[in-house]
């Protein structure tokens, strides 16, 4: 059985000291520095443990003010299901990526349009797979992943870390943060391109989900662009109805909705 990352491990813990109460609800904890020298661990780890609280909104991050914590949160495990973002993140943390390829692509018009460009820009382009969660597991998606090429530092850092999604990186990296997703998913069949990397076949049903990262200003911070075959994922939402959670009665796969696409 593979090991626990170690961010996972400092931040199950940092959460347990929250929820006892060692950290009360607007102290600050403690720094990058002191943690990665306490858990002995790079700076880097330490951060990253950080990140996870920020998505568990136990904790809030501010340049020059300090990390503060703003819940003690729920009795949970890292893992379980938060919200937009926890999800994205449990995805890179359960199904690892493996990259294919990197390079620096010439944006044409057609490709201009999908990811929000003008053509004939100039982005570095990231080809990966999602891994399934056990070994032998079939992948579960193929990525198309587009940043500025101000961001070259990811060509090395991200084949370092498969577990940790690219936009954290970004922000880790760079101390870029992203404010919101903005996400569409639709039913198509799966191109020649995914196929060939996941092992399927061509024109088969799949969920194709795009996805922009912004800032607060707006801006992409990352573009994203996903093939999912149809009998190896499927998507869930939760709704709120009168202040009340409504969990979707159905899971809906890539190969029901393409058959009952008009």
């Amino acid at each position: 059985m593979p090991r626990e990352p170690k961010k996972n491990l400092i931040a199950r813990k940092l959460q347990r000291e929250i929820a006892a109460g060692i950290y009360p609800v607007g102290s600050l904890l403690p720094g990058e520095i002191e943690i990665a020298e306490r858990e002995n661990v790079s700076r880097f780890t330490a951060r990253a443990a950080l990140g996870i609280l920020v998505r568990l909104g136990l904790i809030v991050r501010r340049p020059h003010i300090g990390t503060r914590v703003i819940s003690r949160g729920r009795p949970q495990g890292i893992g379980q299901r938060l919200g937009t973002f926890s999800d994205l993140s449990r995805l890179a943390s359960g199904h690892q990526r493996k990259i294919l390829s990197i390079e620096a692509r010439v944006i044409s018009r057609g490709d201009a349009a999908r990811i929000h460009c003008l053509p004939g820009a100039t982005l570095i382009r990231f080809t990966m797979i999602r891994l399934g969660e056990k070994a032998g597991d079939p992948p579960v998606a193929w990525t198309a992943e587009y940043v500025d090429p101000a961001l070259k530092d990811l060509i090395s850092e991200a084949p370092l870390h498969p577990d940790i999604l690219m936009v954290d990186l970004i922000g880790m990296i760079y101390g870029m943060t992203c404010d919101e997703i903005r996400q569409s998913i639709s039913a198509t069949s799966l191109p020649e391109e995914p196929a060939r990397a996941l092992g399927a076949t061509p024109g088969t049903p799949a969920l194709r989900i795009y996805r922009r990262y912004l800032d607060r200003n707006g801006k992409a911070l990352l573009t994203t662009i996903s093939y999912h075959p149809g009998d190896r994922y499927s998507f869930s939402l939760t709704i709120q109805a009168d202040g009340r959670p409504v969990e979707a009665g159905k899971n809906f796969s890539a190969g029901n909705l393409q058959k009952n696409k008009h």
